[in-house]
C-alpha cells in the first residue's frame, strides 16, 4: 500500500470518528422505548454512565435510578483542574458543578430511560451555587452534548429491544422522573463539593 493510500485511509477513519451521531440518531435515541425488563434497561443506563467516564455515586436498582459524582467544569465545558488535595482550581468566574442521573420509567408495556442533568453554577453575589434547571436559557450548551452521548450509548446497548424506533408508544409522553436533589454544595469553590444523594 502506497503512502498516499495510507494517508487517505487514515483521513477517512478520522472523518468517521469525528462525525459522531447525527441529529436524527440523537432524536431516535432520546425518544426510544424499549420492550425489555426494567432491570435490563437499568443495567444499560448504568453501563452508559461508566462507558462515558462517570463515577457512580449511588445506585438504586429497585427504583431504577443511579446518579453520578459531581464534576467541576469551566464555563466552556472544559474539565476544571484540581490541586494536589483534590480541590477545584477555578480559572474563570462561573464554575459549573455537573452530575447526571438515569431513571428507568414505565411507558405502557415498554420502558424509557431518562437522563437528568443536575447543574449548579458559582455566581458572584450568591451565598450558594445557583441551580440551573433543564430547559433554562442559562443551561450551558455543552450539557446537551453530554446527555446526547448517554442517550446514544443506552440506545446502542438496547437497540435490539426498541419497540418503535424513535417514537413514543401510542398516547405517550412519559412522566418525568422526580429528580434526585443534589446535596447543597459549599459556596467556597475551593471546597470539595458534596455529591448528590438520593432521597
Amino acid at each position: 500500500m502506497s503512502f498516499r493510500s495510507i494517508a487517505f485511509f487514515l483521513l477517512a477513519v478520522f472523518a468517521l470518528v469525528a462525525c459522531g451521531p447525527s441529529s436524527a440518531q440523537i432524536k431516535t435515541a432520546r425518544t426510544a422505548r424499549y420492550r425489555t425488563t426494567a432491570s435490563a434497561a437499568f443495567q444499560a443506563g448504568v453501563a452508559a454512565l461508566k462507558d462515558n467516564d462517570y463515577k457512580i455515586q449511588q445506585v438504586d436498582p429497585v427504583a431504577g435510578r443511579a446518579i453520578t459524582e459531581v464534576k467541576w467544569y469551566e464555563v466552556d465545558g472544559t474539565s476544571m483542574s484540581r490541586d494536589s488535595d483534590g480541590r477545584p482550581q477555578m480559572t474563570s468566574a462561573g464554575g459549573i458543578m455537573f452530575a447526571v442521573e438515569i431513571a428507568v420509567l414505565p411507558d405502557a408495556d415498554t420502558f424509557y430511560v431518562q437522563v437528568i442533568p443536575h447543574v449548579q453554577q458559582m455566581k458572584s453575589g450568591y451565598s450558594a451555587p445557583f441551580e440551573i434547571k433543564e430547559g433554562s436559557g442559562e443551561m450551558p450548551g455543552w450539557v446537551a452534548g453530554k446527555l446526547d452521548n448517554l442517550y446514544v450509548s443506552i440506545y446502542d446497548a438496547l437497540k435490539k429491544d426498541v419497540a418503535t424506533p424513535g417514537a413514543a408508544a401510542p398516547g405517550a409522553t412519559p412522566p418525568a422522573a422526580a429528580p434526585v436533589d443534589p446535596a447543597p454544595a459549599a459556596a467556597d469553590p475551593e471546597a470539595a463539593p458534596a455529591a448528590p444523594t438520593a432521597p
